[in-house]
């Protein structure tokens, strides 16, 4: 047999998936990963086959280390590998054990939940076999020794074609090939997804883990195959919404990652998944639904006729408190369909209760988006959600070099993929209710305490959206956000007005949905403030509540800190609201006027996709 060589990276890695949900061991802290297998990839230097044979795995490096890390970063240790085997089916399988360090039990916690299940593992190639050459030119090469040294949690499902330490160079070896060709035995593939493990092989449920490529008729760049990688990446998290299958159309178009983003956060909103507590009512039952008959049975649970005339919304309860698990706490669930019903006229056929009297229709939702500033400017209200949700993001994309004469070769470098976290957090609001009101079976009624719960509820969000501590169980708002922009308040004037916007541009992030959001004392102080010495020319032209500034929509809201004063693309805000309210009530509040109070909780995160499409100024002059 022939010899030659070829340079390869020193360090390169591939990517597989947790497997079933069942190798997981909550009690142990320990699953099994499926890190290696012999499905053919493909690397800018040919077709890799890891061999998986006799002698062809080196595992003594991965034994003697035994590192299990987080982004394939040596700093960043969060398990160790208490065991590996090469399986007849000529999969690499690893049981690891997760420690109990903080950024070990986020991980550990994160793969628990489903949301981080992607694998990759980091090897150097010692010798190869070139095995076919296609027509093409195409060849593929059998990997017969190769040393893993390390396996990694990661957010990203993708294989990429260079190194991936941070602590160590990544030089080029000279590998000894092994030439065994037939010429024409490899097939270029005409399709534009290709899966990197079979139905059977090291996934979870039998569903396949896949690689987008870029060009299936052409040879990649390593930018072609990056920029699949991320787009691929965000395509993974949402699949249920038809994300993958959205993902080879967006490669195909050219999309960037931002703008794939955008069409999958589109279609969630437009098309939400059911929320946890909707428990398939029909249009004549959700028109049954009493809000206030609930209050009553809950107001006395004596009164055995308040009991029995809330049986059916009693029942409701039960049936949300079975579907999210959770057992009663002294409160009462709303399911879903009973807070986006509209609430119109009715008969007696349409439930009985309610009386002819006209009222327009609005939804508990509608109110609540209705009455949220921030969801005014354009924030995105993602609804019916289950579990926790990551939003996939781009940090960093990859580089331009320009080439010194047609031998360079060009820089590899590669987009980088963030996640924006969600998880339930529970806001909590209190109305009273007169005795009155509550025996007033009337769409007006229903009407006016659904409004008060949903104002109370809405202003807690949108206070939260633009400033949330981001501690004590509140959501981290706009203003604390880590990387927005900064223009100082002091003195206020039209250069620092515009400011603003400059900081957001330079971000690539000013668009025309962009919006100035303050207070009304700012709003007054801009509206005095001229451009230009003695010309009627203000900062702010309009009324206080809604205005202009220099060429932007501006608005205010007492929910805004005092003195502070926010500029920016407010769709890059993203509510996120799992659809479950839960309501108790205290009918001693005001005992003599018969006074009932009612607490509402609900259930929601926020979030901001992109930090550098803000800007902030405080203690404003």
């Amino acid at each position: 047999m022939e010899k030659t060589t070829k340079s390869l990276p020193s360090r390169l890695s591939r990517a597989f998936a947790l497997e079933r949900r069942d190798a997981i061991n909550v009690e142990n802290r320990t699953a099994v990963l499926a890190f290696s297998s012999e499905v053919p990839y493909e690397r800018y230097w040919g077709v890799e086959i890891l061999g998986h044979g006799a002698g062809e795995v080196d595992l003594t490096r991965l034994l003697e280390t035994r590192p299990l890390l987080r982004d394939h970063d040596p700093e960043k240790l969060i398990g160790t590998i208490e065991s590996v085997t090469i399986g007849e089916d000529r999969v690499g399988r690893a049981t690891v054990r997760f420690g109990k360090t903080g950024e070990a039990d986020e991980a550990w916690q994160l793969v628990q939940d489903g949301i981080l299940r992607c694998v990759s593992v980091g090897y150097m190639v010692d010798a190869l076999q070139l095995e076919s050459k296609a027509e093409d030119g195409k060849e593929t090469y059998r990997v017969t020794k190769w040393t893993p040294h390390e396996i990694s949690m990661v957010s990203i499902p993708a294989d990429f074609s260079v190194g991936v330490g941070r602590s160590a160079d990544n030089e080029q070896r000279e590998i000894e090939i092994t030439i065994n060709v037939k010429a024409g035995d490899c097939e270029d593939g005409d399709s534009g997804v290709k899966s990197l493990d079979n139905e059977t092989e090291g996934t979870p449920g039998g569903e396949p883990v896949v690689e987008i490529i870029a060009n299936p008729n052409q040879e990649k760049s390593m930018s072609e195959v990056n920029h699949a990688a991320a787009i691929l990446a965000v395509a993974e998290q949402y699949k249920k919404h038809g994300a993958l299958e959205m993902a080879s159309a967006a490669v195909r178009e050219g999309k960037t990652v931002e703008q794939f983003q955008n069409q999958i956060m589109e279609k969630m909103a437009a098309n939400p998944t059911a929320p946890a507590s909707e428990i398939g009512l029909t249009k004549k039952e959700e028109k049954s639904y009493s809000v206030l008959r609930l209050m009553r049975a809950l107001a006395d649970p004596t009164d055995k006729q308040a009991q029995a005339s809330a049986a059916f919304e009693l029942e409701c309860h039960r049936a949300v408190a079975d579907k999210i698990g959770e057992s009663k706490r002294g409160g009462i669930y709303l399911p879903f369909e009973a807070q986006k019903r509209d609430l119109t006229v009715g008969t007696a056929a349409n439930g009985g209760y309610l009386v002819g009297t006209t009222n327009a229709a609005a939804s508990f939702i509608e109110m609540l988006r209705a009455r949220a500033r921030v969801i005014q400017l354009g924030a995105r209200m993602l609804s019916g959600l289950q579990g926790n949700v990551t939003i996939p993001k781009q940090t960093a994309g990859a580089t331009a070099y320009w080439l010194a004469n047609e031998a360079t070769a060009i820089t590899e470098s590669q987009q980088t993929i963030g996640q924006l976290a969600l998880s339930p957090k529970n806001v909590g609001a209190y109305t009273e209710v007169s005795r009155q009101l509550m025996v007033q079976s009337s769409p007006d009624a229903e009407q006016l305490v659904m409004n008060d719960l949903a104002t109370v509820i809405a202003l807690a969000i949108d206070s939260a959206a633009i400033s949330g501590s981001g501690s004590a169980g509140q959501p981290q708002g706009i203003i604390g956000t880590a990387g927005i922009g900064s223009v100082t308040g002091t003195s206020i004037d039209y250069a620092k007005v515009l400011e603003f916007q400059t900081d957001v541009a330079g971000n690539n992030a000013l668009t025309e949905n962009c919006a100035y959001l303050t207070t009304p004392a700012v709003a007054a102080l801009l509206a005095q403030r001229q451009r230009f010495t003695s010309t009627d020319s203000p900062l702010w032209s309009g009324n206080v509540l809604d205005g202009n500034v220099t060429g932007y929509r501006a608005t205010s809201s007492t929910q805004v800190p005092a003195a502070n004063m926010l500029f920016g693309d407010f769709s890059q805000v993203v509510i996120a609201d799992w659809g479950v309210i839960e309501l108790a009530t205290n009918p001693y509040a005001n005992f003599a006027a018969g006074i009932t109070g009612i607490r509402a909780w609900a259930t929601v995160d926020v979030g901001v996709r992109q930090a550098g499409a803000f800007s902030l100024a405080t203690s404003i002059t």
